[in-house]
């Protein structure tokens, strides 16, 4: 069994805080190779996640905001915004599921958020991300 406790939870908003992208993770999978990767994302208010897209026919994302609030916006192969909307509790959507492909970025509006991560396994971190032409990386 894997219990998620507030001083769990609490610890990653301090690690956060400490952290130059302003977010902490906490694994729930045993290793980089398991088949399903998932991972607790502790977020304080200015974190960014860059426009990026997950290139390998196996990388959909999901993921589950918990607490706090999130801005998503969804880009086409040039740049320009599709779609962009708030994600968490209180607003429209707490869950999203990107394809393989989906150019993606995220940004903490909230003071904190916090997000549970799940995507298929196992990990490779030189296909961790891909980077559109146009993005300011």
């Amino acid at each position: 069994m894997i219990l998620i406790e507030d001083d769990i939870i609490e610890g990653l908003f301090l690690d956060a805080a400490d952290s130059d992208r302003k977010r902490a993770h906490y694994l729930l999978h045993k290793t980089h190779k398991d088949k399903v990767q998932r991972l607790i994302i502790a977020l304080i208010k200015g974190s960014y996640v860059e426009p990026h897209y997950h290139e390998l026919a196996s990388q959909w994302e999901m993921f589950v905001v918990l607490q706090g609030r999130l801005k998503v916006k969804l880009y086409d192969n040039v740049g320009n915004v599709i779609k962009d909307f708030e994600c968490g509790p209180g607003s429209s959507a707490s869950v999203v599921e990107f394809s393989p492909g989906d150019i993606h970025s995220v940004e903490c509006i909230s003071e904190r958020a916090l997000m549970m991560e799940i995507k298929e396994g196992p990990f490779d971190v030189k296909y961790a991300k891909a980077f559109p032409e146009w993005a300011t990386v």
